[in-house]
C-alpha cells in the first residue's frame, strides 16, 4: 500500500473568502507550471523537427525525440487532474462536492440521491450533458430537469438490480467554478452497493484517477460494503486515497448537553477509536462538516470550523507538490534526454563533415555487420518478451483454474462473510420470496466478486514480478546494445567516441544516454499515473472478472435458486413444519445446497476463463513489446538513416561546413537554454 495522506490537525480560521479559494490558486500556479513546460519542451521538438528536416549535411536521427517531446507536450497541456468520490448512498459526496465547488450543483437534499456518474469540469457556464450507452448523440439539459428526473429515493435505489437509467452512461456536469478552472475533474459516482455491472463503470474512472476521496458517515461504523470496496477496489489498486469523516458536527447536536465540551471530547474520541480500527492501517482522515462548509462558502464566508480547509489543503498539497512535481521532473529527464542525443549526434557530425567521401562509404559500410547484431539483440529480446509472456500468461490462466476449482472447499465459510443481513426464513413466504431471492443474488453476487478480488491481487503481485525479471534482463540487453553502439562510433569516427562529463571533465565515459531509454518501456509500478503503460493490465483483468461476475455467476445462481427451493421445502415438509422456525437449520441446508450445485459448475467455469485470462496477459505482455521493439527499431533505423543521408549529401556537395557547423552548435545551444529553464522549475 502507497497510500499519500495528510496529517489530521485542529481546525483553524482559514484566510479569504471563497472568491478565490486556496486550491484553486495552487492548481493554477500548477497549471502555469504545466503550460510552461510544454511550452518549453515544444520549443525543443520544433528546434529539431526543423533541423532534422532543412539540415543540409543530411538527417540528424531525431525523430524518435522529437515525437516523445510532441506528446509529453500535448499532454501537459491538455491533462485533467481527476478525483474519485466514493461512498456509500447517503453519506455527502454530493454535499461533499458541493462544498469543494463552493456551487449548490448536485442534488444534496434529504430524500432525493444521484442516480448516475457524474463527471463535474469546468465550462464557461452551468450545462448539464447527458451521454448515452448506445453511441446516441448526447444531449445537453438544463439543471432543474436534471434535478427533477435524473434523481431517485434511496430506498429505491437500494432494490435496483440495474440502473435507474439504463441508457445512460454518465452525465457531465460544466460550471465556472474557480477550483475546475486549472483542469481538475470531479467524479460523482452512486452507492457503494450496485451490482458488478455497474461497478465496472466506476473502475474504469478509478484507473484514471489521481486521488480518490472516500466518504464516511461520522455517526455510523464502516458498513460491510464499505470494507469490501475499500479492500477489492482501493487498497488492492494501490490508489491515493483521502477519507473524509462527513457530519463530524453531528456528534455534538447528538448530546444530552451539546454545550459540554468534555461530553463532546469524549464522543468525538470514541469516534477516532472507532474508525483507527476500521480504516487501512497508517489511514489518516478529516473530520468534515460538509454542510456546514457548503453553507459557508455560499455566504462567502471563511471554513473555519467545517474542517473543509484542512482537507483542500491536503488534497492540494497532494496534486500539486507530488502529482505536478512528478509530471515536471518527468519533462525534464525527457527534455534532458534529447538534449543528449543533440550533443551526440553534433559531436559526430562535425568530424564527419571533413571526412573524405569514399573514406567515409568506407567506414559506413563497415559498420553494417554491427548493424546485424543490433538487430540481432532487438530479436533476441523480442524472443525473451515471448518467452516470459507464455510462462506468465500459462501460469496465471493454471492459477485461476485451481482457484476456481478450489472454491468449493471454503465455500461455507467465504459465503458466511457475504449475506450476513439475510433472512432465510423470508425463503419461505411466499410474499418474501421475490425480494430474499434479489437478496440472495446480490450476496451470491458479493462471494464472487470478493473471491475474484482475492484471486486478482495474487495475479497482480504474478505479473509484477515477471515484470522486475524482465527489466532485469532489460538492464543486460542495454548494456550488449551499448557495447555495440560504441563499436559502430569507433568505427565510423575513426576513433573512440566520449561523451562530455560535466562533473568531472577529464574523466572520459562512453556516450550512451541516447541509449537509456530504449529498454525502459516497462512501468516502474502498476499504477503511476505518469507512465505510459498505464493500468493497461487491470482493464484486460477486469474484461474476464466483468465475464464471470456479470454472465457465469447470475446464470448459475438462477439455476441454483429453482433447484434449492424444491430441495429446502421438501426438507420442511418431511419434518412436518417443526423446523418451519429454526432460521439456523434452513440456513445451513440453503448454503449446503447452494455449495452442492455451485460446485457442479465450477469445472466449467475453469475451463470456460482459462483462454480468456491467457490471453488477457497475453496482450498486457503484447502492448509491452510492441513499444519496447518499436522503439529499438526506430533507433537502428535512426542511426543507419544519419549515416546514409551524410553520404547522400557528400555525394550531391550540398554542404557547406563552416555554416553547417555554424547552425549544429546554434541547435545545440537553443536546446540547452531551454533545458536549463525547465531544470529551473523542477
Amino acid at each position: 500500500m502507497n497510500n499519500e495522506f495528510i496529517s489530521m490537525v485542529t481546525p483553524q480560521t482559514a484566510a479569504g473568502s471563497n472568491a478565490n479559494p486556496p486550491m484553486a490558486n495552487g492548481l493554477d500556479a500548477l497549471t502555469h507550471s504545466r503550460n510552461q513546460a510544454a511550452q518549453v519542451l515544444s520549443q525543443i521538438a520544433i528546434a529539431m523537427d526543423h533541423a532534422e528536416t532543412t539540415e543540409h549535411s543530411g538527417q540528424l536521427g531525431l525523430t524518435r525525440h522529437i515525437r516523445t517531446l510532441q506528446s509529453t507536450a500535448e499532454q501537459l497541456q491538455q491533462g485533467t487532474y481527476r478525483i474519485v468520490v466514493l461512498g456509500e448512498m447517503k453519506r455527502g459526496k454530493s454535499t461533499l462536492i458541493n462544498a469543494l465547488v463552493g456551487e449548490a450543483l448536485l442534488p444534496s437534499d434529504v430524500n432525493p440521491c444521484t442516480a448516475l456518474l457524474s463527471v463535474l469540469r469546468h465550462g464557461p457556464e452551468r450545462q448539464v450533458t447527458l451521454h448515452y450507452n448506445d453511441g446516441k448523440t448526447a444531449k445537453a439539459i438544463d439543471f432543474d430537469t436534471f434535478r427533477a428526473d435524473y434523481t431517485i429515493s434511496p430506498d429505491e435505489a437500494r432494490q435496483l438490480e440495474a440502473s435507474a437509467f439504463p441508457d445512460i452512461s454518465h452525465v457531465v456536469i460544466e460550471c465556472p467554478a474557480p477550483l475546475l478552472a486549472s483542469g481538475l475533474e470531479i467524479v460523482d459516482t452512486p452507492g457503494l452497493n450496485d451490482t458488478e455491472a455497474r461497478n465496472q463503470q466506476v473502475l474504469s474512472y478509478l484507473n484514471e484517477a489521481q486521488a480518490v476521496v472516500f466518504v464516511l458517515d461520522a455517526i455510523q461504523p464502516m458498513t460491510l460494503d464499505e470494507q469490501r470496496y475499500l479492500r477489492n477496489y482501493v487498497q488492492s489498486r494501490d490508489l491515493n486515497c483521502f477519507y473524509v469523516i462527513n457530519g463530524w458536527d453531528r456528534l455534538q447536536v447528538g448530546l444530552v448537553d451539546p454545550e459540554d465540551g468534555a461530553a463532546l471530547a469524549d464522543a468525538e474520541q470514541r469516534q477516532r477509536q472507532v474508525f483507527s480500527q476500521s480504516l487501512p492501517e497508517g489511514a489518516t482522515w478529516f473530520e468534515v462538516s460538509a454542510l456546514t462548509a457548503l453553507r459557508q462558502q455560499l455566504k462567502g464566508e471563511s471554513l473555519a470550523g467545517s474542517g473543509m480547509d484542512q482537507f483542500l489543503e491536503g488534497l492540494e498539497t497532494f496534486l500539486t507538490q507530488r502529482r505536478g512535481q512528478a509530471e515536471l521532473q518527468r519533462a525534464a529527464k525527457l527534455a534532458h534526454r534529447a538534449y543528449s542525443a543533440v550533443q551526440e549526434t553534433v559531436a559526430r557530425r562535425i568530424p564527419l563533415l571533413d571526412e573524405d567521401l569514399s573514406e567515409l562509404q568506407q567506414r559506413v559500410a563497415s559498420v553494417e555487420s554491427e548493424f546485424g547484431k543490433l538487430e540481432k539483440i532487438r530479436d533476441n529480446y523480442r524472443q525473451l518478451i515471448r518467452e516470459r509472456c507464455d510462462r506468465t500468461a500459462k501460469a496465471l490462466a493454471d492459477s485461476f483454474k485451481t482457484y476456481i476449482l478450489n472454491l468449493e472447499e471454503t465455500f461455507e465459510e467465504d459465503f458466511a462473510a457475504s449475506q450476513p443481513d439475510l433472512d432465510f426464513l423470508d425463503f419461505l413466504d411466499e410474499d418474501e420470496r421475490d425480494q430474499f431471492y434479489s437478496d440472495f443474488k446480490r450476496a451470491f453476487e458479493r462471494y464472487i466478486n470478493d473471491r475474484l478480488a482475492a484471486w486478482e491481487f495474487t495475479a497482480k503481485q504474478k505479473i509484477g514480478q515477471s515484470f522486475d525479471e524482465l527489466n532485469e534482463s532489460a538492464t543486460e540487453y542495454q548494456v550488449a546494445y551499448a557495447e555495440v553502439v560504441e563499436v559502430i562510433h569507433e568505427k565510423i569516427m575513426g576513433r573512440k567516441f566520449y561523451a562530455p562529463s560535466t562533473d568531472a571533465p577529464d574523466e572520459a565515459r562512453p556516450w550512451i544516454d541516447n541509449i537509456l531509454d530504449l529498454f525502459d518501456e516497462l512501468p516502474d509500478t502498476l499504477n503511476d499515473a505518469v507512465q505510459p503503460f498505464n493500468h493497461f493490465w487491470q482493464s484486460v483483468f477486469q474484461m474476464a472478472v466483468s465475464y464471470i461476475c456479470i454472465v457465469v455467476a447470475l446464470q448459475i445462481l438462477g439455476l441454483l435458486f429453482s433447484s434449492l427451493f424444491l430441495n429446502i421445502v421438501g426438507v420442511i415438509a418431511a419434518a412436518g413444519g417443526i423446523l418451519a422456525a429454526q432460521a439456523e437449520f434452513v440456513r445451513q441446508e440453503f448454503i449446503k445446497a447452494t455449495r452442492k450445485e455451485f460446485a457442479k459448475h465450477l469445472p466449467q467455469i475453469a475451463a470456460d476463463q482459462w483462454q480468456p485470462i491467457y490471453k488477457a496477459v497475453q496482450e498486457c505482455f503484447g502492448t509491452y513489446e510492441e513499444r519496447a521493439i518499436d522503439r529499438i527499431s526506430g533507433d537502428i533505423a535512426s542511426r543507419r538513416l544519419e549515416l546514409s543521408s551524410l553520404v547522400e549529401k557528400k555525394q550531391q556537395n550540398e554542404i557547406n561546413r563552416e555554416q553547417t557547423v555554424e547552425r549544429l552548435k546554434a541547435l545545440e545551444q537553443n536546446i540547452q537554454r531551454e533545458l536549463e529553464i525547465l531544470q529551473g522549475m523542477v
